[in-house]
């Protein structure tokens, strides 16, 4: 790795805690965030499916978009414009112009997440994709501990301008960071991101099991972001504060354990993470059944939920340069996160949608039958896959 690349990984990841700081923000704020604005319980599902909506639009096009401007360009943009969104949010009197925020919040998401991933699988090793996402549990970890902290002052506001302005000072540290990239040519671009047609692509093996994969995975994870909180605070009778811990847990868990995936990828092969994490999930899915009255043993649950989640994501994108062709990878990688936003934007708001005219009590039944779903479907995965050889690895 030459000098320029080493001095650019950091801050790569410190672009991607700017994915991860908004993404737990209204759901571990919602409960108070609810009443200051008179709307009910599952209209957070409304938001959610708003802001995953333009998600999945520009993960969907990000090959376009790839063609077109530079990574570096990309991330900037994005963040600079989150940032701003977030800000803008803190101003809002009714529930209805919040949603006015989910274009940006949503296009910024998509935008960073696709164009991060791809240069990273395609410029360095596993365990870097591993610190990378484990770089956007620091954020997602840090987003609801902030907001913890506004909401014991009764000021979720505060949280939002606090998290937003953070996101303007990443996006000039990006800004700043230009020179470290690695160029990339147009007659580059054309070529890595040629347009391949959806045909082609969904016939390659594996490639449905692993669009499918992200679908599932992420609506565990969203499903846990959104709606812990709102799980312990109703039916577990923790208050707004300490039921926002519970989010901070899950993604700490999720920081740690891609932290640890990272040290431990060079002995254990991605797909062997990937299969650990999931039996992890059904496992974490199937303590928070049992009855319990100690807070300790529900932070138990969810900090193992949050471990078992932590290398599904970034091995699975990892193992896309080792399954498939480089012109592929764009084109696989846009439609994963596409679809994966699905489970955001679709699954968890019908989900929300169900615990608001039903009961939240359901809350871990959902969590067992999703990790299942995944459980086999990385199964499938694995058996359909094959993996390149050493020498058609991309470096």
């Amino acid at each position: 790795m030459n000098k320029k690349a080493l001095w650019l990984l950091p801050i790569i990841y410190i672009a991607f805690i700017a994915l991860g700081l908004p993404d737990a923000l209204l759901g571990s704020a919602w409960n108070l965030v609810r009443m200051d604005l008179s709307t009910s319980l599952q209209t957070l599902g409304a938001m959610t499916f708003c802001i995953y909506l333009f998600s999945i639009l520009a993960t969907f096009n990000a090959p376009r978009l790839l063609r077109v401007l530079q990574t570096k360009w990309i991330a900037f943009a994005s963040i600079a414009f989150t940032g701003i969104a977030l800000i803008l949010i803190s101003r809002v009197g009714a529930f209805y112009q919040m949603l006015f925020f989910a274009l940006p919040l949503g296009i910024g998401a998509g935008a960073i997440d696709v164009s991060l991933n791809h240069y990273l699988a395609s410029h360095y090793k596993a365990s870097h994709m591993n610190y990378l996402h484990s770089f956007y549990g620091i954020g997602v970890t840090a987003g609801p501990s902030i907001m913890a902290y506004t909401l014991s002052q009764n000021a979720w506001r505060t949280g939002y301008v606090i998290v937003g302005s953070i996101l303007l000072i990443i996006a000039m540290i990006v800004l700043a960071s230009f020179p470290l990239w690695q160029k990339e040519h147009k007659e580059q671009r054309e070529t890595h991101h040629a347009p391949v047609s959806m045909k082609s692509i969904l016939s390659v093996p594996g490639v449905v099991a692993s669009i499918l994969i992200f679908l599932f995975y992420v609506h565990v994870e969203s499903l846990v972001g959104a709606w812990i909180a709102s799980y312990f605070f109703l039916e577990r009778g923790l208050n707004y504060a300490q039921a926002a811990l519970m989010t901070t847990t899950f993604y700490l868990a999720l920081t740690v354990g891609r932290l640890f995936s990272g040290l431990i990828s060079h002995r254990i092969a991605p797909k062997a993470l990937v299969f650990i994490g999931a039996a992890l999930i059904i496992v974490a899915a199937f303590l928070l059944l049992i009855p319990f009255d100690s807070a300790w043993i529900g932070i138990a649950a969810v900090f193992l939920l949050g471990f078992g989640s932590a290398p599904v994501y970034p091995n699975m994108m990892f193992l896309n340069s080792l399954h498939f062709e480089r012109r592929q990878m764009s084109k696989i990688m846009s439609l994963q996160m596409a679809v994966g936003y699905m489970g955001f934007g679709v699954l968890t708001p019908l989900a929300g949608l169900f615990f608001g005219r039903v009961s939240i009590a359901w809350y871990p039944f959902f969590l067992v039958v999703v990790g299942g779903i995944l459980l086999s479907l990385i199964l499938r995965y694995l058996t359909v896959t094959k993996t390149k050889q050493p020498s058609e690895v991309t470096s």
